[in-house]
């Protein structure tokens, strides 16, 4: 039992740690681009830009299983994962975007005993949408562009060494803001969840950084 509570601990404190990071890092990046942004070098054209993007970002987050093993229910802990995503803007307030979603490594344990590891994937598209674009705020600069975005989709949720492995339709509902360093590369943070239409099955809460690249 002790072992189980230092490893549980261990996870939570590495997860804990990659969050700081990535929010300091991402801190960094914007009050960096932020000073610069008034020379006249590099210039990013902001909400003007319309093209095809890519990103791919790092994820920690959870899935929550409603499954019950023995008339107890599962108890999961936190995962690891990785997002890849093409996109088109096609206006300066909306884009359209195709997703995959990879979470996986986290316990799920029944009482104390753990039962298998868990692991859930998605593919999901639809629309993203920049308020900015449409109502400008010029207290904000354009290099800073929070979104919105809802998805539709397919996704699949497995824990390993049991006969738990479902299919199911799901909704992927997200909150971000991008940070343009330059007119092509940039960074975005963003969080939010995946919600799942089978009953042995919640959910996926996620938070996720990452690079983009738009053409």
């Amino acid at each position: 039992m002790k072992g189980w509570t230092k490893m549980i601990s261990e996870r939570r404190r590495v997860i804990s740690t990659f969050a700081l990071v990535a929010a300091v890092s991402m801190l960094t990046a914007s009050v960096g681009v932020a000073q610069t942004s008034g020379s006249g070098e590099n210039s990013v054209r902001g909400y003007e830009y319309e093209g095809p993007y890519v990103q791919f970002g790092v994820s920690v987050g959870q899935i929550d299983f409603d499954r019950r093993f023995g008339g107890r229910n599962a108890d999961n802990n936190a995962s690891g994962g990785f997002t890849m995503t093409g996109g088109y803007r096609f206006l300066p307030w909306i884009s359209g975007e195709f997703n995959f979603t990879y979470m996986g490594g986290g316990n799920v344990e029944v009482g104390s005993q753990k039962v298998g590891d868990g692991s859930f994937f998605a593919f999901t598209f639809g629309p993203k949408i920049y308020p900015l674009g449409a109502f400008p705020v010029e207290a904000i600069p354009e290099i800073i562009q929070p979104y919105a975005l809802i998805q539709i989709g397919g996704g699949e949720f497995e824990i390993d060494h049991t006969n738990f492995d479902e299919s199911a339709f799901v909704a992927r509902f997200i909150l971000g803001m991008d940070i343009w360093a330059t007119d092509n590369v940039g960074f975005f943070v963003e969080g939010g969840g995946h919600a799942s239409s089978e009953s042995d099955v919640d959910g996926v809460g996620i938070f996720t950084v990452g690079a983009q690249y738009r053409f």
